[in-house]
């Protein structure tokens, strides 16, 4: 995971084709895959804290990345029945069943 500043916020790259924006101090909307999300963060010391909510759902995602120890965890509030793969969430349509597509 890459977190790089950009006006007002960041740009969280959780993957090759999942990049995230994030306010600092606000929310910022943005749908990597298709499906609206809001996040916001900061650093906190070498570590960066950012509550993601994927706003089409109930669900939301804390990431906890941690600089000095080259670490990245992601922890679901509730996690989803559909499983706790963030890139499923965020794909649109929602794809729960892909063994009937």
């Amino acid at each position: 995971m890459i977190v790089d500043p950009v006006d007002g916020g960041w740009l969280l790259q959780l993957g090759p084709s999942l990049d995230i924006e994030a306010g600092h101090g606000e929310w910022r909307e943005s749908a990597p895959l298709g499906r609206p999300v809001v996040a916001t963060g900061a650093w906190q010391g070498d570590t960066f804290v950012a509550d993601l909510y994927v706003i089409t759902t109930p669900h939301r995602v804390r990431l906890v990345v941690d600089a000095g120890a080259g670490t990245a965890v992601a922890t679901w509030h509730t996690v989803p029945l559909t499983g706790p793969s963030l890139a499923l969430h965020l794909r649109s349509p929602l794809m729960t069943r892909p063994d009937v597509a």
